[in-house]
């Protein structure tokens, strides 16, 4: 029996391609207990950089006086992560296929922790700028390398379902995040160090706090393995096999010997490349890139690209803005009585109260209090778990749906309803419908994402995957960057004037969805390439 094995399996190997033979052994492989510690570093990872981008959002209302941020200021400190991982991206998807996923992994959150050190022992508003400027950069360098390295070491069997749950692992950091912030934003904590040069508030701790899963993060991935994908595309086929093989050993808890392939080309014999300097790493990387700007890869990258900036446009920037529009609510609310109006009536108020007071300091040429509102309340915190228990809810309902449905069909109705739910907003006045309806439309925007990288990372190369997830990023990034700073600026010109904006370029994204590839057909053979 064991011979007749043998006999199959080299036959497959003389018939099969490198790449494919590698899916059958990741399949041999199943998924266990590698894949469970594999997914524990993606959701610190996860966790970690979600806590880059959100933690600017909560702080805004507990750190505008400390700071003496105005509202423009304030879409800066939202924006900078996004301008960090902008400058970054170009490099940083070259320089991940050319020396690999776990080198990136593993150094990034070292410096994401440094990061959040620098942050959180900020005493003015520039030294602030600068810590989420670094952060940008470090996480560029972790984000791609989180997802390919999830997709690299899965099986095609339960890649799709994998990804949809790493997607989930961003709704259960928002509900975190906001926990976190609740806890510790509405303590009465004051430390004075030396009065004047170095004192803590609530948000110095809340931002310290954000780099222990950075810490853990970093420390799982030193003990997991480079991916084995990447280790064939650079044709270090005998260590790709002993990763396999470990993998295959920790999830059945067999003997490695027992591993029924022996090798990944027709020959049946290891071949070992001579050690590669770093010029010639680059070199090849940049070989390899050259193919992901021809046809047809080319027409996927601007497809994606485009659509990606969109779509990030919008949900950067009503995402970061949530927890500021909780607090002007919560306000309105403290203000009146506990009565509301409607939701654009709330907004409008807030803004022309701010430009009332700056132009009452520039009239008087002197310095107005214009800490408006006051700190957040329970509310903005609740929301906040509100828009993740709704991420995970679509997300799930996808993960359902999407085997079912297809992709295209399945993102189409999610951008649709996404509008629908931005454009509502004009005649909500109840807190409750207010929050659900940002929730909702942030929720629906995060799981057409997960779903979009699910099909790019199936329709892309192996060799150029991580360059074309950053380059895509990178657009996304850009997005974030512009949404975060206009959407200040759109709310000054009137509330509906961001929200319908939003609902209309997300449509424009649902008809993009009709030109987007299906991987199920153009890559069913092998599940990868």
């Amino acid at each position: 029996m064991e011979k007749h094995t043998e006999i199959n399996c080299k036959e497959n190997e003389a018939t099969k391609t490198p790449m494919q033979v590698l899916e059958e052994a990741l399949e041999h492989g199943k998924f266990g207990y590698f894949n469970y510690k594999l997914m524990l570093a993606t959701f610190m990872a996860v966790f970690s950089y979600t806590s880059v981008t959100t933690t600017s959002s909560y702080i805004l209302s507990s750190a505008e006086c400390d700071l003496n941020m105005s509202i423009m200021e304030k879409g800066m400190l939202n924006a900078m992560p996004f301008f960090g991982q902008v400058a970054a991206a170009p490099f940083t998807g070259f320089i991940t296929d050319a020396f690999g996923r776990k080198l990136f992994l593993v150094w990034g959150h070292a410096g994401i922790l440094a990061c959040a050190l620098l942050e959180g022992t900020s005493q003015n508003y520039w030294m602030l700028l600068l810590g989420k400027l670094l952060d940008g950069i470090f996480l560029s360098f972790t984000y791609s390398a989180t997802a390919v390295m999830v997709t690299e070491c899965t099986h095609k069997g339960v890649r799709d379902r994998v990804l949809l749950v790493y997607s989930s692992f961003m709704s259960l950091s928002l509900i975190l995040c906001a926990l976190v912030a609740w806890g510790m934003l509405m303590t009465p904590w004051h430390f004075v160090i030396i009065k004047g040069y170095l004192e803590f508030h609530p948000w110095n701790i809340y931002l310290y706090s954000t780099g222990i899963t950075s810490l853990i993060a970093m420390l799982l991935y030193i003990h997991l393995p480079e991916s084995p994908k990447f280790l064939l595309t650079l044709g270090k086929e005998s260590k790709a096999l002993e990763v396999i093989k470990r993998i295959y050993h920790e999830n059945s808890r067999q003997s490695k010997d027992t591993f029924p392939i022996k090798s990944f080309n027709a020959s049946g014999v290891h071949f070992t490349p001579e050690k590669i300097s770093i010029k010639k790493k680059m070199s090849n990387a940049l070989f390899q890139s050259k193919e992901l700007f021809k046809k047809p890869l080319v027409f996927i990258l601007l497809l994606f690209g485009s659509s990606y900036f969109v779509n990030l446009l919008a949900y950067s920037a009503l995402r970061l803005w949530f927890p500021q529009i909780s607090t002007i609510i919560e306000n309105y609310q403290y203000r009146h009585g506990g009565d509301t109006d409607r939701f654009c009536v709330m907004i409008d108020g807030y803004t022309s109260e701010l430009a009332k007071n700056v132009s009452l300091a520039a009239a008087t040429n002197s310095v107005t209090d214009i800490c408006v509102p006051h700190p957040a309340g329970p509310d903005t915190y609740i929301n906040g778990m509100i828009l993740g228990v709704q991420s995970l809810a679509f997300i799930l309902i996808s993960t359902a749906l999407v085997d079912h449905i297809g992709q295209k069909p399945l993102m189409f109705v999610v951008f649709v309803a996404c509008a629908t739910c931005s454009a509502a907003l004009y005649w909500t006045s109840s807190p409750l419908s207010i929050g659900l309806l940002i929730a909702g439309t942030c929720a629906l925007m995060q799981c057409a994402l997960s779903i979009q990288n699910t099909v790019l990372m199936r329709v892309v190369p192996t060799s150029v995957r991580a360059l074309a997830l950053t380059l895509n990023i990178m657009l996304g990034r850009v997005g974030s960057l512009v949404g975060s700073v206009l959407f200040p600026v759109m709310l000054q010109r009137g509330c509906m004037f961001p929200f319908m904006t939003l609902s209309i370029i997300t449509l424009c994204v649902a008809g993009m969805v009709y030109f987007y590839p299906n991987p199920k057909k153009e890559n069913a053979a092998a599940g990868d390439k």
